[in-house]
């Protein structure tokens, strides 16, 4: 039982593809006819008929076989159709006999056409949409075989073959028409030629463009009319590779060329050339534009842009701007040198994230100067800060505004920067060396001002870590006396420095201000890569002076590379200056202290180590004066009173003998002297001490020993006073060293025990005259105090060094002495 949905029927789409069927359908009508004939005759029906059934009517545009009084018929009402039910399912409607049928039966064709037996076929178009049907019928009951229904259904498939050509002829005229009527009213002049370079279409813009008619181009070759005479030999060149199937770049491209045009005049085109296949082979086509006047304004515009770009890349202040959406257009040189870059369309708020406010604190995108310029305030010489990583930070003056046009509309904003780094940077300084000076006005030690002086300096400069370094003279290396380092930071407590080692070695052998711009990218030998793996990278290290010399460095690191600024290492070393008069003034009340000990230790000297051999020579004279003993009891007592005569003369000999070194008067005899026999002639004569001792005395002498000059009495004595008080001062059973070595500079003697040491809050002294250690003298050690004292002095007289190395945990110390090479 056939099913009806009038919705079907009533689709907006279906209505308009079944109006265009039908008007070209209609016009198409002895073909139709034709097919619809063939339909009946192939099942052998009295009728045959092509209905298109809308949402009211049922439209006949095929017909065959109707009686006379229904030839005229075109249109019926569709409720009365056995078609609507082949639109409205879109199958095949077989129909024996429609009496029969409670749906069909009432139909009107059945009452009043007398149609008994029905077969239908959809009909649809290219789109898809059931529009009708080619159907047969007929007035009595039949009975309708499978071949019936596939001879209708390739009727219906030839009737949408006809609806499908008639469609595209008629798009194919209507694009047509329509592409004529956009060429001709098209703006820019449309040229299609054949490969050969014939012009077969000119419009009318091409008619303005070039000056030649369409009646008079058409025909004409392309070169011969518009193609410059020194490009024509490349434009007949590219034509022959087209026409030989090659297919050049620029096709479909944008190009700027040049064209002439009636009057022989040159002027810049723009096109777009391509190429079609068409029934008559390749030929080419393009749109040209005529841009003399956008390439005169670009032109100037660029002249304007070039001068307006070098007046701004001329200035010292960097400029910023944005357009009316707040996207960076324009970073003047100045700017990209400030910020590393250039402006890249990001917004106003992101122009730079590393922005702070003068204080430290970050400066959130809407507080960014630019950006309250381009939601409309007007800036005057704000604080800015900017600190892009890797770089130093460097301190600003904005001035900010708007830009609107003349009738108030945004069309951006532009920010200029005043650099005054160096201007704040010295106000800071100032300040920073007046709190210097209070708190070394209210500091006992230069350690104990040590980590806030460091502190307050390396906060004013900006920088992480800072470093207070003394000279040792004993040791002759630099050792830490303070540290500062910003919270974040890891940076391990430093070892000594040698002179040359390290930025604050370099300041103070070279005793000048060192700057290292870098110190991830330096030598080795400033021994500073550890503080680049803590992310340290700019290093800067000033002497310290006091009366005598340079008696320490400075030292401050920061974390981005920085090139040396004058002006900084001037305000620096007014600070480091301020230092060195507070150490010079505390050495003073130190050397006044000194020279107070040293005036109490001359006479516990004098009251120990001279009165004790007084008294034995006093009292054993008074024996040999009052006593009547044996030979052999006065020989004793005599040689009691020599020995210690001896030990007097001596002390006083030594005493006088420092004396005349320190102050000069003594001359020494320096002739060339092989020091390897000295200290093996002093080793040998040690030994029988060590010896007795049970001590491990080795000695080492090189094969081709270096020869020095020197006064040998005085060198002697030096070694002779290292290895005997190594002997002296080790217990039984330790080891005494005793090492030569040469090179072409000099030889260097180097005497190791694992005696008693030195401790370490006496070790500065140790070379002081009448000092004597702690340790030594609570074990009862007998000693004047001035071995050391007159050793460094007869060293440093030979323009040698001699200095001392305490082991640490191990027991011990080495002396290490140093002289030059003989040069004759």
């Amino acid at each position: 039982m056939p099913q009806l949905d009038t919705g079907v029927l009533a689709q907006p789409e279906r209505l308009r593809a079944l109006r265009r069927a039908h008007l070209l359908l209609e016009s198409s009508s002895a073909p139709v006819d034709g097919l619809v004939r063939l339909a009946a005759r192939s099942v052998v029906a009295p009728v045959g008929l092509l209905t298109l059934v809308d949402d009211e009517r049922m439209h006949v545009v095929g017909k065959h076989g109707l009686p006379p009084d229904l030839e005229r018929v075109h249109a019926e009402p569709a409720t009365s159709s056995f078609c609507q039910f082949v639109v409205s399912e879109d199958v095949p409607l077989v129909v024996r006999d429609a009496r029969e049928d409670p749906v069909l039966r009432d139909l009107g064709v059945v009452h009043t056409r007398h149609i008994t037996a029905y077969l239908g076929q959809p009909v649809h178009d290219a789109a898809g949409h059931t529009l009708g049907a080619v159907c047969v019928t007929d007035s009595v009951p039949r009975h309708w075989t499978d071949d019936d229904i596939a001879a209708l259904a390739e009727c219906a498939s030839l009737l949408e073959m006809l609806l499908a050509a008639e469609t595209s002829r008629e798009d194919i005229a209507l694009a047509a028409a329509e592409t004529d009527a956009v060429l001709e009213t098209a703006l820019e002049a449309f040229v299609a030629i054949e490969l050969t370079g014939e012009i077969t279409r000119w419009n009318r813009a091409a008619e303005r463009t070039f000056g030649w008619s369409a009646q008079e181009a058409i025909g004409q070759y392309v070169h011969d009319l518009v193609i410059p005479e020194r490009f024509r030999a490349a434009h007949r060149a590219g034509l022959t590779r087209l026409a030989r199937g090659g297919v050049p770049r620029l096709i479909g491209q944008r190009l700027q060329l040049y064209a002439v045009n009636r009057s022989g005049n040159e002027f810049p085109v723009e096109l777009t050339l391509n190429v079609v296949e068409g029934q008559l082979g390749r030929h080419a086509h393009a749109f040209i534009y005529d841009i003399s006047e956008r390439v005169t304004a670009e032109r100037h515009l660029a002249r304007e842009r070039h001068f307006l770009s070098a007046l701004l890349d001329n200035l010292d202040a960097g400029v910023v701007a944005c357009d009316e959406r707040g996207r960076l257009i324009l970073f003047n040189r100045a700017m990209r040198q400030i910020v590393g870059h250039d402006a890249d369309g990001s917004t106003a708020e992101r122009w730079t994230a590393a922005g702070t406010a003068p204080g430290g604190g970050t400066i959130s995108g809407d507080e960014m100067p630019l950006t309250r310029a381009f939601h409309g305030e007007h800036i005057r010489d704000a604080e800015f800060v900017i600190h892009v990583p890797d770089r130093p930070r460097r301190s600003f003056t904005v001035n900010a505004q708007p830009i609107r046009d003349a009738d108030g509309a945004r069309l951006g904003a532009v920010a200029a920067l005043h650099e005054v780094t160096d201007r704040r940077r010295a106000q800071r300084l100032i300040e920073c060396e007046l709190a210097v000076s209070r708190i070394l006005e209210h500091s006992a030690t230069i350690e104990a001002a040590g980590p806030e002086l460091l502190e307050t300096v390396a906060r004013t400069l900006h920088w992480p870590h800072a470093e207070m370094w003394l000279v040792d003279k004993v040791g002759n290396v630099l050792r830490n006396a303070a540290m500062w380092t910003e919270p974040g930071y890891e940076i391990p407590f430093p070892d000594p420095l040698p002179p040359g080692k390290g930025v604050s070695g370099v300041a103070w052998e070279t005793g000048q201000p060192t700057w290292i711009p870098d110190i991830s990218a330096v030598s080795s030998r400033l021994n500073v890569p550890s503080l680049a793996k803590h992310g340290l990278r700019v290093g800067l290290a000033l002497p310290i002076r006091d009366g005598t010399g340079v008696t320490g460095t400075l030292s401050f690191f920061g974390d981005a590379a920085e090139q040396p600024e004058q002006s900084l290492i001037a305000l620096l070393s007014g600070i480091a200056a301020h230092v060195g008069q507070f150490l010079e003034r505390r050495r003073a009340e130190d050397l006044a202290k000194q020279l107070a000990r040293t005036k109490d230790e001359f006479i516990a000297l004098v009251g120990h180590e001279l009165r004790t051999p007084l008294t034995s020579i006093s009292s054993y004279t008074e024996l040999l004066l009052h006593d009547h003993e044996d030979e052999t009891t006065r020989a004793e007592f005599l040689a009691v009173i020599a020995r210690n005569a001896e030990n007097l003369r001596a002390i006083i000999d030594d005493l006088l003998d420092l004396a005349g070194l320190e102050s000069g008067y003594v001359t020494m005899v320096e002739r060339p002297l092989d020091f390897a026999a000295v200290v093996r002639e002093v080793a040998d004569a040690n030994a029988p001490s060590a010896r007795d001792r049970d001590l491990d005395c080795a000695v080492t002498l090189p094969h081709n020993p270096t020869p020095v000059s020197g006064d040998l009495p005085r060198l002697r004595k030096v070694v002779d006073h290292l290895v005997t008080n190594a002997v002296k001062f080790t217990p039984a059973g330790g080891r005494v060293e005793i090492r030569l070595d040469g090179d072409v500079a000099g030889v260097t003697l180097r005497v190791t025990d694992t005696g008693v040491g030195i401790p370490a809050e006496e070790r500065s002294r140790l070379f002081e005259r009448f000092f004597r250690g702690s340790n030594i003298r609570n074990q009862g050690v007998p000693g004047t105090g001035l071995g050391l004292a007159i050793s460094r002095t007869v060293v440093e007289r030979h323009g040698g060094t001699i200095t001392v190395t305490d082991h640490g945990e191990k027991p011990g110390t080495t002396f290490e002495v140093r002289l030059p090479a003989y040069c004759p």
